[in-house]
């Protein structure tokens, strides 16, 4: 086969494969994601479900006890799956699969019980979870067909299938493309991998869409204009939310390491932050006749953007019950919370500063998202789909200040960051 010929035959492999991966992956995503929204439906519908949160996060330890605690570590698994093959120049050597296809399912099964008890948990860990498990189910039956086509490369599968959840998820591919190229090592873009996660992403985006994807609708807000004061505004206010963000995410370890090393016992461990997620919820709805809090709290986002308002504490207490609902073992995903805390801080920060609300409530959500994940230029794509920016100078420059003021911490294990490469990997 000449040297043009078999380049052709590679590039229609690849065309192939991804389309197959995203069609896959846009159908499982829809049905996740329609999956939590019906659960959270069925909660608002049954406020007693709340008092099932305890024996959901026993269900839940149950679950990962019986299988293994290997399967909540599938995206740290990725992440160094993609760093092993990141410098691979042997594309025909066959890697063994590190990740079972399984989590896919359980994952599902796990999300839809923190959701339908109404665990304050979100939904794309969960979810890229599921793309993962797809990307390792094509590894493998490519590799048990011993395709003529068949390049080895699990990383580009787990970047396919990553890339094509985030960006079903939120209807954004073009952050969903930058996902699946950055997560694992926010400082290499991964360009190698740029036609399969195109590919890939804008297939499952289109499927989920035509599927009728439950997906989050941003109200409308004004932006604000580009001027000095208003940059200088915003560079105080990324300083603050990048270093929120920290204490977030720090918040988050204390919680799950001082249960854990207080008690012991993991039945103790995810009873007990279980069952104060269950009293501060009928708490909360004694005094405020809701349960915002718990869920994807997407009302709460959804208030402090439009203009309707959240109370001052909104923020605080939403973190509350995240680090609750992670420390008893549910499962779901922190890329919500990080949206809602930061959402409801930012009109917080603004209103106590005489502020518009909405946009701080944005910028407050987006950068809080950057500083968890590290991954600016995916929140800065995220931003745009998701928000619906014109302007993008002011967000840019959120991003930027509160990825810098965040520190080396993050929701994904083993990223690869220049600040950590001085360190051992966690």
């Amino acid at each position: 086969m000449n040297e043009k010929k078999e380049a052709f035959v590679r590039i229609a492999f690849n065309t192939v494969r991804s389309i197959l991966v995203g069609a896959v992956v846009g159908i499982a995503i829809t049905v996740f994601a329609n999956t939590v929204s019906f659960a959270g439906s069925v909660n608002d519908s049954f406020p007693f479900l709340i008092l099932l949160i305890p024996l959901g996060a026993l269900l839940t330890l149950l679950i990962y006890q019986k299988l293994g605690d290997s399967f909540r570590k599938t995206t740290v698994e990725a992440i160094d799956t993609i760093h092993e093959l990141e410098s691979e120049s042997d594309e025909n050597k066959i890697k063994p699969g590190h990740i079972s296809p399984w989590i896919g399912p359980v994952a599902y099964i796990a999300a839809a019980i923190s959701h339908i008890t109404g665990a304050s948990v979100g939904k794309e860990g969960v979810g890229v979870q599921i793309g993962l498990a797809i990307g390792e189910l094509f590894t493998r039956a490519e590799r048990k067909l011993s395709w003529k086509g068949h390049h080895g490369r699990e990383d580009y599968y787990l970047m396919t299938g990553s890339a094509a959840a985030f960006g079903a998820l939120f209807g954004s591919p073009i952050s969903g493309v930058l996902f699946g190229l950055m997560f694992a090592s926010p400082d290499t873009l991964r360009l190698d991998a740029l036609y399969p996660c195109l590919v890939s992403t804008y297939t499952s985006v289109y499927v989920a869409m035509q599927l009728g994807i439950h997906k989050m609708v941003i109200p409308w807000f004004s932006e604000l204009s580009p001027s000095a004061s208003n940059l200088l505004l915003v560079i105080i206010f990324a300083l603050t939310t990048g270093l929120m963000s920290r204490l977030f995410l720090y918040l988050l370890s204390a919680f799950r390491r001082g249960i854990t090393k207080k008690f012991g016992s993991r039945i103790i461990s995810a009873l007990l932050p279980g069952t104060m997620v269950s009293l501060i919820s009928i708490l909360v709805f004694l005094i405020t006749g809701n349960f915002d809090y718990n869920g994807l709290s997407l009302d709460l986002l959804y208030s402090a953007i439009d203009g309707r308002g959240v109370p001052p504490y909104a923020f605080i207490l939403k973190a509350l019950m995240v680090f609750l609902s992670i420390a008893a073992g549910f499962v779901g995903g922190e890329v919500v919370p990080l949206l809602v805390t930061g959402g409801t801080f930012g009109y917080t920060f603004a209103s106590l500063f005489g502020l518009q609300t909405g946009p701080f409530a944005v910028l407050g959500a987006i950068g809080m998202l950057t500083g968890g994940t590290n991954l600016p230029l995916v929140c800065f794509a995220l931003a745009l789909e998701l928000f619906s920016y014109d302007e993008p100078l002011l967000l840019f420059m959120m991003v930027a200040i509160s990825y810098l003021s965040s520190g080396n911490s993050g929701i994904y294990q083993h990223q690869r960051i220049a600040m950590r490469m001085r360190t051992t990997r966690d």
